[in-house]
């Protein structure tokens, strides 16, 4: 099979670079990737068949696993796929300035601040690291007065629904 081809589509790209951090199942991967299960499970067969994906059935679900020995390649050739982009402001331009010259934002103010609440078009709760660190300062409130990496980081709910704890003593 053809690694370029295989590289070639991004949703097989972007499969690689969720599996290089975790193991997931096939939903979570469509989910993650807002496509169809069964258009996921064609991206992993081929994945798969190319030698870069392991599947593991577990119950009725399919756990995916990048392959170990493809994992080093594939790091050092996303390199190759993921340019940062650049951006130049004027010196105390807000960082949320700085951004929306580069990405699609949608924000909403808080009492605290603005939150970014989508980027190109994917909503979620969104926070970023500036030079690989966190910060709690709200996006407009930060000002560029030097180089910055920025990266964003989309929070998702692992359950997906909410979980009352009470404290209290109960019989076990």
């Amino acid at each position: 099979m053809d690694v370029f081809k295989v590289l070639g589509n991004q949703n097989r790209r972007r499969i690689l670079g969720l599996l290089m951090y975790k193991d997931l199942h096939i939903s979570a991967l469509a989910k993650e990737l807002g496509i169809s299960v069964p258009v996921a499970l064609k991206h992993v067969l081929i994945l798969e068949d190319a030698g870069f994906v392991t599947r593991a059935k577990v119950g009725s679900t399919h756990i995916v696993s990048i392959n170990s020995e493809a994992a080093q390649k594939v790091k050092s050739a996303f390199g190759l796929f993921d340019e940062p982009l650049v951006v130049q402001v004027p010196k105390g331009t807000s960082l949320l300035a700085a951004l929306r010259k580069a990405v699609r934002l949608r924000v909403e103010k808080t009492p605290g601040g603005v939150f970014i609440s989508s980027v190109e078009g994917k909503q979620g709760y969104y926070i970023y690291e500036v030079n690989g660190r966190f910060t709690e300062k709200p996006v407009d409130q930060f000002l560029v007065n030097e180089k910055l990496e920025v990266e964003f980081k989309r929070l998702v709910p692992v359950v997906g629904r909410k979980i009352v704890v009470k404290p209290g003593h109960y019989p076990v």
